[in-house]
């Protein structure tokens, strides 16, 4: 799909992330599910657009808020090492985080509201998120954090993307926004959570939790026409956790307004916000107290020719020099119970936490 950034190896990548990250140098790196090897991308001349353009994009969670989406459009490859150590060293941008973590009882609190709130009104799905942060020297840590995604997450989407001033972010996400493949686009609704491996039938609350997300979806296709389309519902694991999982294949041409067509109708799906999606960005944006920035949000390349890769920005961790934020969150019914909320944050955590040694 890419005709951007040329494989390299894990180690290769984490050799020219250590680089552009000691150098303040704008660049991504991705792994694909089932891949082994890594693509790179680093933009050396100008700078990454303010903009959802070709390229690796960086799109917020809330496209009506004050975080802007960028693009990075590489000049620089993994072939391009040896060009990447001979530049100069760029000033840096100081940046840090302007909130702080809440703690058990904030979050049960915050949660009881939103369970009540769905219990009385309109509102039918709501997803809350909480941060973790962590002090660490992150121009050494990351490298091989990234490169340790990789070898331990075969199945998720491994991604690093550093806009100097700008953001930093590092995940492996298991859900797909929109692919595009031989004979179209691909696209899923993820979503109900419990610990991998169990046996049990899945619940009501998760069942309805999923179902919120698939007829979302189903609707948006419908209404663009895109009626050639396969489903195929199954549990997939994530990393310690499982969600249900319906997967679209949408049998279309490439095409660039389409493309862009379905990401603005799919982004952001119940999965990372709610439903009806309006009512709960304005209850995320009431209820949170940090900003979520770009989490939530989706990453990945888009090409001229109306192909892409981009996947919502989950089970990830934003960064700056000093520090580590990770960002998780769960899907609240009326059917929630708040600690069991906590709980699932808790165990969904575990995906980048424990990378972290």
């Amino acid at each position: 799909m890419n005709e951007y950034a040329p494989y390299c190896s894990v180690d290769e990548a984490s050799e020219l992330i250590a680089c552009c990250l000691a150098k303040n140098i704008p660049f991504y790196a991705c792994r694909y599910p089932g891949e082994e090897d890594c693509r790179f991308g680093a933009q050396t001349v100008d700078a990454p657009r303010r903009a959802i353009d070709n390229g690796f994009c960086v799109v917020p969670f809330d496209m009506a808020g004050d975080t802007e989406a960028y693009t990075i459009t590489p000049d620089t490859f993994a072939r391009d090492i040896d060009t990447l150590q001979a530049l100069p060293r760029r000033e840096a941008v100081a940046r840090q985080f302007s909130d702080s973590d809440i703690d058990c009882p904030a979050y049960l609190a915050e949660a009881q509201s939103l369970i009540e709130c769905m219990r009385e009104g309109e509102l039918q799905k709501v997803v809350l998120s909480r941060t973790i942060t962590h002090s660490c020297d992150t121009n050494n840590f990351l490298p091989q954090y990234f490169a340790r995604l990789c070898r331990m997450y075969a199945s998720a989407y491994i991604f690093i993307v550093n806009i100097p001033g700008v953001c930093g972010w590092v995940g492996a996400t298991p859900e797909m926004l929109l692919q595009s493949h031989s004979a179209g686009y691909e696209t899923m609704a993820l979503a109900g959570t419990r610990p991998a491996g169990t046996t049990t039938p899945w619940g009501a609350k998760e069942q309805d939790e999923q179902q919120y997300v698939e007829r979302y979806i189903a609707d948006i296709l419908h209404r663009a026409g895109l009626k050639d389309t396969t489903i195929d519902r199954y549990t997939r694991r994530a990393a310690q956790v499982e969600h249900l999982c319906t997967q679209f294949n949408i049998r279309s041409q490439h095409d660039v307004a389409l493309r862009n067509a379905l990401v603005a109708a799919l982004h952001p799906t119940p999965a990372v916000a709610g439903t009806p999606t309006d009512m709960a960005i304005e209850a995320i944006r009431s209820t949170e107290t940090h900003s979520r920035r770009y989490y939530g949000g989706y990453v990945g390349e888009s090409l001229s020719d109306g192909r892409c890769a981009l996947y919502v920005n989950l089970r990830s961790m934003e960064f700056t020099p000093s520090a580590v934020r990770l960002y998780v969150g769960g899907g609240l019914t009326a059917q929630s119970v708040a600690i069991d909320e906590w709980n699932e944050t808790c165990a969904k955590s575990q995906t980048l936490l424990s990378a972290f040694q």
